[in-house]
């Protein structure tokens, strides 16, 4: 009687706990959360934006003197769980993203048993319950209840020699068919991404066959095509690039590289008289956006995003790069700065004298497309919850 009474006990608390946690979160939820109820895996999975490749990246434990004590074995499982389920949420610095910040001057006022519960039982402005859906363990919500009320571990920087270092010409320019050599009719073929085997399927529309099966960077982001329509672009979660011939007999890599430790977005150039000059890809970590050859995807510049917020004015050491998109207009990248929540328009006619117009959208900007004319570029804003339409002419 005596386990029964201590366990009523401790679940009358939990749930004390559980309902002030929730009315507060109700009061900060955003617009389009589901009033009361938890959101399903696959509503969470896509606000999450999936796993972080930053899971394995190598970090290390800031030692805060008030935090709860961790063995760096627990630290370390932690800062995987972290990176696999909660950065593209909580920021990589958790510093908060469409989800709130987990820093330790927040999160150690709150203690562990108040942020077990948080963790556990979800809230309705769109944190999952990851306990109640068997998503963790209970030794699992105690370890990351811990963990986020110690100092963010910051993963590595990324620059000009890391990605040198990581750059292939598979196949020279010169040495790529000189014509189309193949009968597939590359207007209306799919590029499939194969998340987890770090793949894509080439399928032919016409007779819905797979082509060939490529190997590119992790869960592969999006695939764009080149203006001449020759070449298709794809971007892992990890940052990788690969540029696929499509003129080949069959159509596989010529060139790759790896210009961040987290990345999303990929485009060339697409104004007359540039077209295919030049790539661009936005990177999360580092918060930066690097300029490529658009033959061959040697680095030549990379620029950094870190700076302050449109709305605040406050400095973000994080502002991830999202979609990247070319003007038909202008020799300019369209590259949309997440945290920070700006446009910038990139003009691309001379990389040593870069010019950059920055236009104060919204935050958090995420995915976005240009209308039937290709002059209007929406872009979404989701915490924000608003689309901003920028007139690339």
């Amino acid at each position: 009687m005596m386990k029964i009474a201590r366990a009523s006990r401790l679940a009358m608390t939990l749930v004390a706990v559980a309902a002030a946690w929730s009315a507060v979160a109700q009061t900060q939820a955003p617009n389009n959360a589901k009033d009361g109820k938890h959101i399903d895996k696959i509503e969470a999975d896509y606000h999450q934006a999936g796993g972080s490749p930053l899971a394995n990246e190598p970090m290390y434990q800031t030692t805060n003197p008030k935090a709860p004590k961790m063995t760096q074995a627990e630290f370390e499982q932690a800062r995987k769980i972290y990176f696999e389920r909660c950065a593209g949420c909580h920021g990589v610095l958790r510093k908060g993203a469409t989800g709130k910040p987990l820093t330790p001057d927040i999160t150690l006022a709150r203690g562990t048993d108040y942020l077990k519960v948080f963790i556990a039982y979800g809230s309705p402005a769109g944190m999952p319950n990851w306990l109640t859906s068997g998503e963790m363990t209970e030794a699992q919500v105690d370890l990351m209840a811990r963990y986020i009320q110690q100092e963010p571990p910051q993963p590595p920087e990324y620059g000009m020699k890391e990605m040198k270092e990581t750059w292939k010409i598979i196949i020279p320019p010169e040495q790529r068919p000189k014509r189309k050599m193949n009968d597939y009719n590359i207007s209306n073929i799919f590029s499939t991404t194969l998340r987890d085997t770090g793949e894509v399927a080439l399928i032919d529309g016409d007779t819905k066959k797979i082509i060939n099966i490529v190997k590119t960077g992790y869960a592969v982001h999006i695939s764009r095509t080149s203006a001449s329509g020759r070449y298709l672009f794809v971007i892992g979660r990890d940052g990788k690039i690969n540029m696929i011939d499509l003129w080949m007999p069959t159509p596989d890599n010529v060139a790759e590289i790896r210009i961040g430790l987290e990345a999303r977005s990929v485009d060339t150039s697409k104004f007359k008289g540039y077209e295919d000059k030049l790539a661009i890809a936005g990177a999360y970590w580092p918060p930066q956006y690097v300029i490529m050859n658009g033959d061959t995807l040697e680095p030549l510049k990379i620029v950094g995003t870190r700076g302050m917020t449109v709305d605040t004015q406050e400095y973000h050491p994080e502002p991830r790069v999202a979609s990247i998109v070319a003007s038909h207009f202008k020799p300019e990248f369209v590259v949309n700065v997440k945290e920070t929540g700006k446009t910038l328009m990139v003009d691309y006619s001379d990389l040593n004298a870069l010019k950059v117009t920055e236009i104060g959208t919204a935050r958090f900007l995420h995915d976005g497309g240009w209308d039937a004319s290709k002059r209007y570029f929406m872009v979404a804003a989701n915490q924000s919850n608003k689309i901003a339409a920028v007139d690339a002419k």
